[in-house]
């Protein structure tokens, strides 16, 4: 932590009209969220695929025999997709025949077809001071060996909301695989709250004697850059009375 301090303290004086006028350290917490999501995978519905949906659509089929005489197909084929089919939520047997449910309509319809993949987890982890759910940290956080005051800012604190989850998985976990299918998250299951992380931020109270400014840049280290959020807060609260001391 001194090495970093002293770097960052060695560019900010570069500009030999800046002056440090204070630092200090402390910390802000991070929420780490564990989240259940759902993807599925989306491809263009072949032409066999839509020619049985149209014919469960049109006409009362009971058995894979009948579809395999009307579409000229192998049997045991037409028996394999209606299995697939059934399991995808595309058909239904009612009253000894196979009928569209509506996700088949609504496939049908658009042509794109939708299969469901077992529950995946994630973790994420979410700044309340920010209100910004942050990358995953590509460096572990020094350990410190005494606690870190807090923020001293840290009651402006936001709650996370389902909605807000769903952008991030979709950035994430969504593409296109090697056999052609199209993945995409399509829902947030859950997500709970599993623990707090505290992260170090060093702060720099500056002043510009040729532009006769007072500033505040803070470095955080879980972001491993300038906050310019932090600084704005803080520079909005005391700017003012840093020229009055």
């Amino acid at each position: 932590m001194d090495k970093l301090k002293k770097k960052l303290r060695a560019d900010l004086l570069k500009n030999p009209a800046v002056q440090i006028r204070k630092s200090d350290i402390w910390q802000i917490p991070v929420i780490t969220y564990s989240v259940a999501f759902q993807r599925v995978k989306r491809s263009q519905m072949d032409i066999l695929m839509k020619m049985m949906l149209l014919t469960f659509e049109q006409a009362q089929i009971r058995r894979a025999a009948n579809l395999s005489e009307l579409l000229l197909v192998e049997e045991l084929f037409i028996e394999d997709l209606l299995k697939k089919m059934q399991r995808m939520g595309l058909i239904r047997l009612e009253d000894g025949s196979y009928k569209l449910t509506s996700r088949g309509q609504r496939q049908l319809k658009t042509g794109i077809m939708e299969e469901e993949m077992e529950e995946e987890s994630s973790v994420i982890s979410y700044s309340p001071f920010h209100d910004e759910i942050w990358p995953e940290m590509t460096e572990a956080l020094p350990e410190m060996e005494e606690e870190l005051p807090l923020y001293r800012y840290a009651s402006n604190q936001n709650l996370l909301d389902q909605d807000r989850i769903l952008p991030v998985l979709s950035e994430r976990y969504e593409g296109v695989e090697e056999d052609g299918f199209q993945t995409v998250v399509a829902a947030v299951n859950r997500f709970d709250q599993q623990k707090f992380e505290s992260v170090p931020c060093l702060e720099f109270r500056l002043y510009n004697k040729e532009q006769d400014i007072f500033y505040a840049r803070v470095w955080n280290l879980w972001l491993g850059r300038w906050d310019e959020t932090l600084e704005k807060q803080i520079e909005d609260q005391e700017r003012l009375e840093w020229r009055a001391v």
